[in-house]
């Protein structure tokens, strides 16, 4: 997404009127839509299955400002920092084709929710998860009691742990010590 950021900006500072992005997943591709709509550049997909790309094109409305870019890079990292997988993705079978239908086929069977997405098996939970800010609440609790950066956790007198517990996702039904 960095590269994909970096292409937008040389974009908004250079005269071109369209620039044709790489394919991309759709995850990426939504988030370059939105970055577009945010910074006034009318935003198309185009191609099919691997080789859907977006083409970004200037507008009256387009214009660069610095100051105004990074805040809304910012609100795209954070949106769009990470890969999910979709639920709708774990209805496939191994051969790629969609799973059981409800009703008339209308709808998948299961949960429906619009952009919820679940971890990979083996993924570590909140690994790409930033270290908590000063003015977080409990990190402030903490420091008040003589915790500081790099310090162990626990009594003084032991060393406590410095790293926090990680989880790791299991969706597999193999019970505990199954890999």
């Amino acid at each position: 997404m960095s590269q994909v950021i970096e292409e937008v900006k040389a974009f908004l500072a250079g005269s071109q009127e369209t620039l044709s992005l790489p394919p991309m997943d759709p995850h990426t591709r939504k988030g370059v839509h939105e970055l577009s709509h945010k910074l006034g550049i009318k935003s198309k997909s185009i191609g099919g299955g691997d080789q859907r790309r977006p083409v970004l094109y200037r507008t009256k409305k387009t214009s660069y400002n610095e100051r105004e870019f990074e805040q809304v890079i910012v609100m795209i990292k954070r949106r769009f920092g990470r890969q999910p997988s979709f639920k709708a993705d774990s209805r496939k079978n191994r051969q790629g084709q969609k799973g059981p239908k409800g009703p008339k086929g209308s709808k998948p069977l299961g949960r429906s929710g619009g952009g919820a997405f679940s971890y990979h098996e083996g993924e570590v939970i909140g690994a790409s998860a930033p270290e908590l800010g000063t003015e977080n609440r409990g990190r402030a609790m903490m420091e008040k009691m003589g915790w500081s950066t790099g310090t162990p956790l626990g009594a003084s007198d032991n060393q406590g742990i410095l790293h926090p517990v990680s989880q790791t996702m299991k969706k597999s039904r193999a019970g505990l010590g199954q890999e």
